[in-house]
């Protein structure tokens, strides 16, 4: 629920940075406008919110230019009590920022169909988690001591540069000065790496011969699905 109410807050505040465009732009003299249409604004998807920028390449073949971002983090404590008394922390470091460029095409002229595309950069490729314990821990009639337990450190990386491809109804360049879009896509992320270090008891398992098991079963885990809802602002006329 705080990850929840974190996201509304955010959706919020990009909102009420958008909202003086709409000012700014018609006070604008003409000779300071663009011909070239442009749009502007806020988006909530799957993978965070954001906000965007639209430039019109082409009229003709309804072609625009898309510049996008996005953040969405979560790094939270969670307590898993293994029994009664004893509990196993688990320290997430859940985190999605990603900048975008791609292409929107409408195919056909009075619709509002549209295919997109592009390439984004994420400066942070990975999901990582960190599991210990401060007090003893039981676990199935097993006492370990936080010692004994150690630090778990398990991280799954991706590469920094990602494709897209995805489709949706709306124009991201509104005909009337407000417009809003739904859309859905598909990250490629490239094969999954796993990365495992820890300290405690484990250390005198084989566990790290597990690994590239683990990385064999990730290997089809290199697509993200995504749902974007976005409104946009009409900068020019």
């Amino acid at each position: 629920m705080d990850f929840l109410n974190w996201r509304l807050r955010y959706v919020l505040s990009l909102f009420a940075l958008l909202l003086p465009l709409s000012g700014f732009a018609q006070t604008l003299p003409d000779s300071l406008r663009s011909s070239t249409l442009q749009s502007a604004g806020i988006q909530l998807t799957t993978t965070g919110p954001g906000v965007f920028y639209a430039r019109e390449l082409s009229q003709l073949h309804r072609l625009s230019v898309v510049v996008r971002g996005q953040y969405a983090a979560y790094r939270k404590r969670v307590r898993v009590e293994t029994e009664p008394g004893s509990e196993l922390l688990i320290d997430p470091n859940f985190m999605i920022g990603l900048v975008q460029a791609g292409l929107n095409w409408h195919p056909f002229r009075r619709g509002s169909f549209f295919l997109t595309g592009g390439v984004g950069y994420t400066w942070h490729p990975y999901l990582s988690v960190v599991a210990s314990a401060t007090d003893k821990l039981t676990f199935s009639g097993l006492e370990l001591t936080p010692e004994d337990v150690g630090v778990v450190n398990l991280t799954v990386r991706w590469r920094p540069v990602v494709g897209y491809a995805g489709w949706g109804f709306g124009r991201i360049i509104p005909r009337k000065r407000w417009g809003v879009g739904f859309e859905m896509g598909v990250f490629y992320l490239g094969r999954p790496r796993v990365d495992l270090h820890y300290e405690g008891f484990l250390e005198t398992t084989t566990l790290d011969e597990q690994v590239s098991v683990v990385e064999h079963n990730l290997r089809n885990y290199r697509y993200l699905p995504s749902l974007n809802f976005r409104l946009a602002y009409k900068l020019t006329r």
